[in-house]
């Protein structure tokens, strides 16, 4: 190798010595979400959309407006099924240490469930997670879809980060550069020994004809991809061995405008 390539070899491994760092150094305290799902009770599926609807968003947008946390999003699901949860609620921090405001809320409001809401629903899960990736290219309107995907990471935490940066968001950028993805958020369980899942992907669709799309965008992408990225490419070669899809649950936004 000549003297020139050998120093940008070292000046970019350096670099990403660095840049890892400082990504652990922000982590410390950094940007945290507590994602929590629901089950209502039998027959009560409908009391408590209306009540979560009614009583639990405003009273979520206090505590926003409050300071508690920076934002969020309640999800409930679209299809009534017992193997799904009934709602999700994902609470994002800016810092890690934020969430000692959210533990006084839980001694009076479990899960954030307003009081006509705890004789009826039930806080089923609640995990912390770090933020790999998120971007937003719309806002969320009353015609957003949202997709929920659960993983389990079958590898250390470096490898599946990189994957989901070189794998996972690159397909979602070019769904939202086509119209058809408004945003889209990548979580990484902070302690998933024996949680429901490892990694928690929300992706939010325009509409339910982009919803429908869905299949036929991704595959055109994929092939897009395969044929111009050789990275992307060999990590979509390896995806079975990095991670096992678990569930894949389609919501709607409580919360919309």
């Amino acid at each position: 190798m000549k003297p020139g390539k050998t120093l940008i070899a070292f000046s970019a491994a350096a670099l990403v010595v660095v840049t890892q760092s400082a990504l652990a150094q922000a982590k410390t305290d950094g940007p945290t979400v507590l994602i929590a799902t629901y089950r209502a009770r039998a027959g009560m599926r409908v009391k408590f959309r209306s009540i979560m609807s009614t009583e639990g968003v405003p009273q979520l947008e206090r505590w926003r407006k409050a300071g508690v946390f920076a934002s969020y999003q309640a999800l409930f699901t679209a299809y009534a099924a017992d193997s799904e949860p009934d709602m999700f609620l994902v609470v994002r921090f800016n810092h890690f240490t934020d969430l000692a405001r959210w533990q006084k809320i839980e001694q009076s409001f479990p899960g954030g469930l307003p009081a006509d809401a705890q004789s009826i629903a039930s806080v089923e899960t609640s995990a912390s997670a770090d933020i790999i990736k998120e971007n937003s290219s719309a806002p969320t309107t009353k015609d957003s879809q949202f997709f929920v995907l659960e993983y389990d990471v079958l590898v250390d935490v470096p490898k599946y980060t990189d994957y989901v940066v070189a794998y996972a968001t690159p397909q979602f950028d070019e769904w939202e550069k086509v119209g058809a993805l408004s945003s889209y958020a990548c979580y990484l369980n902070q302690n998933p020994a024996g949680a429901p899942w490892s990694s928690f992907i929300l992706l939010e669709y325009k509409d339910i004809a982009s919803l429908a799309a869905r299949e036929q965008i991704k595959d055109k992408t994929r092939a897009d991809l395969a044929a111009s990225n050789l990275s992307w490419k060999k990590w979509s070669e390896d995806k079975t061995a990095i991670r096992k899809e678990k569930a894949a649950i389609p919501v709607l936004a409580l919360n919309q405008p």
